[in-house]
């Protein structure tokens, strides 16, 4: 008998639950999640932005790759850009002229998990 495996997005663990292979995080880490998007001041956001977060992080569309930074995929998947919680800053066009958009808002989300 196999079981599939895969890693979790936030943490790397590896996941064989099939639940949580599917969803891409395990358990705790998903509570944690689910717990900083309580606590992170998400008032400079419209309330869209903060949807469009949660699919973001939902999706495992945004992924750390140093400490205070991640990678995340535009809507329609064809761009990457770089986020970076401790700047504040996002490569997207909305970032770039200064303003705060949903991958900054995801990865505030993932940075206080």
């Amino acid at each position: 008998m196999s079981t599939t495996t895969a890693q979790c997005a936030r943490c790397g663990r590896k996941l064989t639950s099939a639940k949580a292979v599917a969803e891409g995080y395990g358990r705790t880490c998903k509570a944690k999640i689910a717990k900083a998007a309580k606590v992170v001041d998400l008032a400079e956001y419209k309330a869209f932005q903060v949807a469009k977060a949660q699919e973001l992080i939902e999706l495992r569309a945004i992924v750390r790759t140093a400490p205070a930074l991640y990678l995340a995929v535009s809507s329609d998947g064809s761009v990457n850009y770089e986020v970076n919680t401790a700047a504040h800053s996002c490569s997207c066009k909305a970032g770039e002229r200064g303003l705060r958009c949903y991958h900054l808002a995801a990865a505030d989300i993932l940075a206080a998990a």
